[in-house]
């Protein structure tokens, strides 16, 4: 089997922030997609073992945010690379908090989603969460950034949690 098949499904580039308890995180995703358009119902896969998880699965909120081709490695790796546990994601970031008490990233983003989750699924490794759309906003029309463009031109890398990981 040719695992290799997996990098031609096509991803986006997305941070997904949420809020419990009075802590805030966020972290990059790339497998998010729409489910329905009525309610708008989008779903997103979260690792178990990521701050992210246990903030959305105890607040059961989530908000999206849609990433541009301009996104700055730096950027890019604040979100996607640390820990939300011992590093403040939001330090120097441009965000706004919406009613909810959720961080809605603005920088370097072309559009949000804000989100309630209605239901998850678990796999071995990480959590399907399905989410009802209760706010959605488009910020500009800059170029979204595809999980091919961040590989082929930011030349990123994919962290071991990231459901698109493949061991070489």
């Amino acid at each position: 089997m040719n695992t290799l098949a997996l990098t031609k499904i096509p991803y986006g580039m997305f941070i997904i922030t949420s809020a419990f308890d009075g802590k805030i995180g966020g972290q990059i995703a790339n497998t998010v997609f729409q489910i329905n358009s009525n309610p708008a119902t989008i779903a997103i896969s979260i690792s178990k073992q990521n701050n992210t998880h246990s903030l959305l699965s105890n607040s059961k909120k989530a908000v999206i945010s849609t990433i541009t081709e301009e996104a700055s490695f730096e950027f890019i790796g604040k979100f996607g690379f640390r820990s939300s546990r011992d590093f403040n994601k939001f330090e120097g970031v441009e965000y706004k908090t919406n009613e909810n008490g959720l961080p809605v990233v603005t920088q370097f983003a072309n559009s949000y989603f804000e989100t309630e989750i209605i239901s998850q699924f678990e796999t071995e490794t990480h959590t399907v969460f399905l989410c009802k759309v209760i706010n959605c906003e488009v910020l500009n029309d800059n170029p979204t950034m595809t999980y091919d463009y961040y590989h082929k031109v930011k030349k990123g890398l994919t962290p071991k949690n990231a459901p698109t990981f493949i061991q070489k």
